[in-house]
């Protein structure tokens, strides 16, 4: 990154602020430069593409948005109850282990190093 990218953030640097500045803090700034033209780049692109997705229609279909979607009632994978009948429900991949499950385990685990 050069002093004139930087400018472009803040008109007040100068040449001499620029070289004073030590050179982590420059590479610090330039990453955080690159990482922010980087991911606005990816904006920009998002932007345009649901653009494009918004005026595309197929003919004869409305824009109708779709209906909320109720949420999905969760149940521990391990003992079944419901996430309304415990206290915490812990969600892993495609699973979910209640509290009470939890603690089960700790006591199977602390019995096995007795």
């Amino acid at each position: 990154m050069e002093l004139d990218s930087f400018a472009a953030l803040d008109e007040q640097v100068t040449k001499e602020d620029w070289e004073q500045t030590p050179a982590s803090v420059r590479r610090l700034l330039q990453w955080l430069f690159e990482s922010y033209e980087k991911r606005l780049a990816e904006l920009e692109e998002e932007i345009a593409l649901s653009k494009v997705e918004s005026t595309t229609s197929v003919e004869g279909s409305t824009n109708v948005p779709a209906p909320p979607v109720e949420p999905k009632e969760v149940n521990c994978s391990f003992c079944g109850k419901k996430q309304k009948e415990v206290v915490k429900l812990i969600a892993g991949p495609n699973v979910y282990i209640c509290n009470e499950c939890v603690e089960i385990c700790d006591a199977i685990l602390e019995d096995d190093t007795q």
